[in-house]
């Protein structure tokens, strides 16, 4: 009997038409909400893969290294003892540091990487970005005809040096035992190296910031007698974290420690999903903007129906009838505009998923489309969380139709 009550007081006859459109709109109310809601989240989870992919092209799952930073002279056996572990895939030896980069007098503080070329396409995806040239780091013939070392530069750092493949830059660094010397030309290392290659990975920090040249340069340039540490490849990235910490563990611990790549990125990562909760909540007052609307629908219908509520609470039916009445029918606007508005969502992220509809400029953005990644999870949080907004909408409303008196509704009217 409530749902039939609550059914036809929703669809409305002559003198509440007017309530009832009320209604329709606060179902519209939920609808936008849902919608805007899920598409919002959906083009957050987007933009949060594009620079996870991107960081994890250029970065590998994890690494192990020794405390202090303090060289690995045998790394080619911890290489060996790393990849015995089962979840491990690929590992690689690496060293890095900060340096100083020089061309035709411009000069520019870098991150170093020092890789090994011939595995550093099995731990990352770095070879996949360069854009001119080739992951060529031995010995290479410069556009002056001289034979010097190779080095792979970013877009952002070879754009404000204004170099191409083939050009002979100057990378420096404080030598180790610079506190000892007197003369201020022996406190600097430095070596010159071929542009072989410029790589793009679309975050401008990294292509303003890194360069990469070959491990034994690295260690010559550094002084160090063996690799920094090695960094591997896991069977999942999203438990990266503890896979490092179990090949840390079975390389026996002290002195080695263990990192990965939500830990290197882990403020980015954190403002991240900071910004998707600030989002859900924010989005979601235009659902509790729909709810108020029900809650008015609600007591005006209440108040046009008094003779009805005191006539069938004459006839028999409970308080909590009546209070289920006027639930149902806040249940149902919710309902209604929550399931249309996650399917419209649903289609629009499908529409841009597949066809990329809604642009981006590349010379702004590091992509060209929107980016969407629709999620269960947050399709069914908003799902939840707008019927569950919607059902605490009803009971004042509802609560106040239960304790509607019959004999002073019939009276008044």
């Amino acid at each position: 009997m409530e749902w039939f009550i609550a059914l036809r007081y929703l669809r409305g006859k002559r003198k509440i038409g007017f309530i009832s459109l009320i209604a329709y709109f606060s179902a519209g109310g939920v609808l936008l909400g849902s919608a805007v809601l899920v598409i919002a989240l959906s083009v957050a989870n987007g933009f949060e893969k594009e620079v996870r992919d991107r960081i994890i092209g250029i970065f590998a799952h994890g690494r192990i290294q020794q405390y202090f930073s303090r060289s690995i002279p045998d790394h080619d056996s911890l290489r060996q003892e790393i990849l015995a572990h089962p979840d491990v895939i690929a590992a690689a030896p690496f060293v890095s540091g900060k340096a100083s980069v020089e061309y035709e007098g411009v000069q520019e503080g870098v991150h170093v990487m020092g890789i090994d070329d011939s595995l550093e396409s099995t731990v990352t995806e770095l070879g996949r970005t360069v854009e001119m040239g080739a992951l060529e780091l031995d010995s290479t013939e410069s556009e002056r005809g001289r034979t010097f070392p190779g080095v792979l530069v970013g877009t952002g750092l070879a754009d404000k040096l204004g170099v191409r493949p083939g050009a002979e830059i100057v990378l420096g660094t404080i030598a180790s035992d610079a506190h000892e010397q007197t003369d201020p030309m022996a406190m600097i290392r430095a070596g010159r190296f071929v542009v072989t290659g410029i790589f793009e990975t679309g975050m401008y920090e990294y292509d303003l910031s890194l360069v990469y040249i070959s491990l034994e340069s690295a260690m010559d340039l550094f002084e160090m007698t063996g690799a920094e540490g090695i960094q591997f490849k896991t069977n999942d990235l999203f438990r990266a974290d503890h896979i490092a910490e179990s090949v840390r563990d079975k390389l026996g611990g002290y002195p080695y420690r263990s990192t990965d790549w939500k830990n290197m990125n882990k403020s980015l990562f954190k403002w991240m999903k900071l910004e998707r909760l600030i989002i859900f909540i924010v989005i979601s007052l235009i659902i509790v903007v729909a709810a108020f609307n029900i809650i008015s629908s609600l007591i005006m219908m209440i108040l046009e129906k008094r003779r009805e509520i005191g006539i069938l609470m004459g006839m028999g039916a409970t308080s909590g009838s009546i209070m289920k009445i006027f639930m149902l029918n806040g249940l149902v606007i919710g309902l209604l505009g929550s399931t249309l508005g996650v399917a419209l969502a649903t289609g629009v992220c499908y529409v841009q998923l597949h066809w990329e509809l809604i642009p981006l400029p590349g010379d702004i953005y590091f992509i060209t489309t929107v980016p969407v990644l629709l999620r269960a999870l947050d399709v069914c949080a908003v799902y939840v969380s707008a019927n569950v907004i919607c059902f605490l909408a009803t009971l004042y409303p509802a609560w106040k139709a239960s304790r509607i008196v019959p004999a002073e509704s019939l009276r008044v009217e």
